[in-house]
């Protein structure tokens, strides 16, 4: 495991928490304006549960998150490009067209269907 580290900021303070692997388990790294501290786990699951209720705290109490180290994103950053299609968001209704054309035998038809055309002729 690689080091990674967690930046906080509150105002003029700033506070990083860093986490790597050290020999028999995992080590987690408080640093700030105060002393620092750090913290042994001999398994990753609760190092990360007491990183996510210390970081639960931080957010709690003011601090907000500012940056994760390292980036692990890959290619450009894709902000700067236009968009091919203008509407980005119209992905999820591409395929209702295409299930909605398709005919079943009336025995297959979904109860919901069925419903409002009986609702129909009883008005």
């Amino acid at each position: 495991m690689e080091e990674q580290t967690w930046t906080f900021g509150r105002g003029t303070e700033v506070l990083q928490i860093t986490r790597a692997e050290a020999e028999g388990g995992y080590l987690l790294g408080v640093s700030g304006d105060g002393s620092a501290r750090s913290y042994f786990f001999a398994e990753l699951s609760r190092l990360q549960l007491f990183q996510a209720d210390f970081e639960k705290f931080l957010l709690g109490t003011g601090w907000l998150f500012k940056s994760f180290s390292p980036d692990r994103r890959g290619g450009r950053d894709r902000r700067h490009f236009s968009r091919l299609m203008s509407d980005r968001r119209r992905w999820w209704t591409d395929g209702l067209t295409a299930e909605s054309a398709t005919p079943q035998p009336d025995g297959e038809r979904d109860q919901r269907e069925r419903r409002p055309r009986r609702a129909k002729r009883q008005q």
